[in-house]
């Protein structure tokens, strides 16, 4: 009898224990369905804004949809855009505080191409390799065993074992400096509908690297001004230790005046004006 008694009394404890938390799991999982469901449509909504606005950006019509996260704690996700067996694009995508203070989707970057941010194809083989996002800056930092090393997370490319990151520009940025929910893109400019190598044309060289002054800063007016036949933006990275220049290829703006700059890097990258004037300098050719 005190054999059933104790097991009575041990499966009633834990029906009483699933009964307490099994509320609470269901608001978790409810809550991140919900979450997930806000995420997949925004994506939706940003992809055919773009679609339908700009024709270079066809093939990411009925492309098929993959997401990872972006770091520990960053609340940054990588979305790869297929079709079939080929990558035709990529957007990453942030969560910031919006101006009511609730957290809000934000478009960081998007690009077309078969080379995406973090691919498979140019990531270091070492087990050790940490995605970090922050845009013309992104890269995997390697540990090896005396120390860590920068790949860029574009090209693959290996810096020195002298070069150090940097604080983060690009999650300096505010929800008014970047696309976000119910805002769609509105207009655009192909510039350069081919890849351009800027060293092709190094007219900016000079004025944007061994001006003795700062020259007058270019807005985006003066980008979008229909005269303007080359436009340079020479990003400096890792302490002004890697100097990094890219042909403009096409402007886009979002409504809200959220302009983002459309710039040849293995495939097309566009990131926002507000953060591209941050790390680089432009210079336009007329």
């Amino acid at each position: 009898m005190t054999g059933k008694t104790s097991v009575s009394r041990s499966l009633c404890a834990l029906l009483v224990a699933l009964a307490l938390c099994l509320p609470g799991q269901t608001t978790v999982l409810a809550e991140e369905g919900q979450w997930d469901q806000r995420f997949q449509t925004q994506i939706g909504e940003w992809k055919n804004s773009i679609v339908g606005q700009d024709p270079q950006f066809a093939d990411w019509r009925n492309a098929r949809i993959d997401v990872q996260t972006l770091g520990a704690n960053q609340h940054q996700w990588l979305v790869s855009l297929t079709q079939g067996s080929k990558q035709v694009g990529y957007m990453v995508v942030g969560e910031v505080p919006s101006t009511e203070g609730n957290p809000t989707f934000v478009l960081l970057e998007y690009g077309l191409g078969e080379y995406i941010l973090f691919d498979d194809t140019f990531a270091p083989r070492e087990v050790a390799a940490e995605p970090v996002y922050d845009g013309f800056a992104s890269h995997w930092l390697v540990s090896l065993p005396k120390e860590k090393q920068v790949v860029d997370a574009k090209t693959g490319e290996r810096y020195l074992s002298t070069t150090r990151t940097e604080e983060s520009v690009i999650q300096s940025l505010q929800e008014q400096d970047l696309a976000a929910p119910g805002q769609k893109l509105v207009a655009t400019r192909v510039i350069h509908a081919e890849a351009v190598n800027p060293f092709d044309n190094i007219s900016w060289f000079t004025p944007l690297v061994y001006a003795p002054t700062p020259g007058k800063t270019v807005t985006w007016e003066d980008l979008w001004q229909k005269n303007a036949k080359d436009i340079t933006l020479a990003v400096s990275l890792y302490h002004s230790e890697v100097l990094s220049p890219f042909s403009v290829g096409s402007l886009h703006v979002w409504n809200g005046q959220k302009p983002y700059i459309g710039v040849w890097d293995e495939g097309l990258r566009f990131l926002p004006y507000a953060y591209a004037s941050k790390v680089g300098k432009f210079h336009i050719q007329k």
